[in-house]
């Protein structure tokens, strides 16, 4: 089990995983990882249902410019120490990014619907949050302190009407990391990830491609990875579906004063 982390708060190891994303990340800029590497203490059992019953109560997305109305969310910062290890929620946050890293919906500050009273203080996401950021920066001994993202998304379809995970196309973010894990998938087709070495690599020869199938599957990248994900389509049952993601962002951050 690999779980180095420069925060002495993880050495609970309520979160373990065989795999070692940090070095992945080093080596090819991306780690995938499916849910059956991953092992959760019983204790998390409780907080992770109330997390994952967070996705029926998110709020349209407002600021899709094409008009779009299948992505509904909610968001929040949070500060982490590292040196300390205490977590600390920045309320009131938007979410930014410039029109080069994101065509369509970039250069605006977009105040999405904040994270429920009872998510801020989840303690399934607040390991996540610590176990993550232990992976990403498990092979160098860094004390900084980080800005984190934690998007919570669902992307709908309904009949004849595909939802589109990234409808600004082939795109890189401009985060330090970013974590995704798949929360559900529900009676819908598509939804496939694609990752692409620089951006310049055409469509028919990205470096990886993964639909992500069970929950708990998961991504880890950096900055420099371009990607994208095909839209979703309903699915053999009648009635729409959707595709619920955790998206989490890392951004280093100077200590304040």
């Amino acid at each position: 089990m690999y779980n180095a982390s420069p925060f002495r708060r993880y050495k609970k190891r309520v979160i373990t995983v065989d795999a070692d994303i940090g070095s992945s990340i080093e080596q090819n800029h991306y780690a995938l990882v499916p849910s059956h590497d991953f092992s959760f203490s019983p204790d998390l059992n409780e907080s992770s249902t109330l997390f994952r019953r967070d996705w029926e109560r998110l709020e349209p997305d407002p600021y899709m410019a094409n008009g779009g109305s299948y992505r509904s969310r909610r968001y929040g910062l949070y500060r982490l120490s590292g040196t300390t290890g205490q977590l600390t929620h920045i309320p009131g946050a938007s979410f930014y990014q410039s029109i080069e890293i994101n065509p369509l919906n970039g250069g605006q500050q977009r105040h999405f619907a904040p994270l429920g009273a009872n998510t801020l203080e989840n303690r399934f996401l607040h390991e996540l949050i610590l176990f993550d950021v232990a992976q990403l920066t498990s092979n160098k001994c860094i004390e900084d302190d980080w800005l984190i993202g934690v998007h919570q998304i669902r992307i709908i379809a309904t009949l004849g009407v595909p939802g589109n995970p990234t409808p600004e196309g082939i795109h890189r973010d401009d985060e330090y990391y970013t974590s995704q894990h798949l929360i559900s998938r529900h009676n819908i087709g598509g939804g496939v990830n694609y990752f692409y070495g620089n951006g310049q690599d055409p469509m028919d020869n990205p470096q990886a491609v993964w639909k992500q199938e069970s929950y708990f599957d998961s991504y880890y990248f950096d900055r420099s990875i371009w990607h994208s994900v095909s839209p979703i389509v309903t699915g053999k049952h009648d009635g729409g579906g959707h595709r619920d993601v955790l998206l989490i962002d890392f951004v280093k951050s100077p200590k304040p004063n």
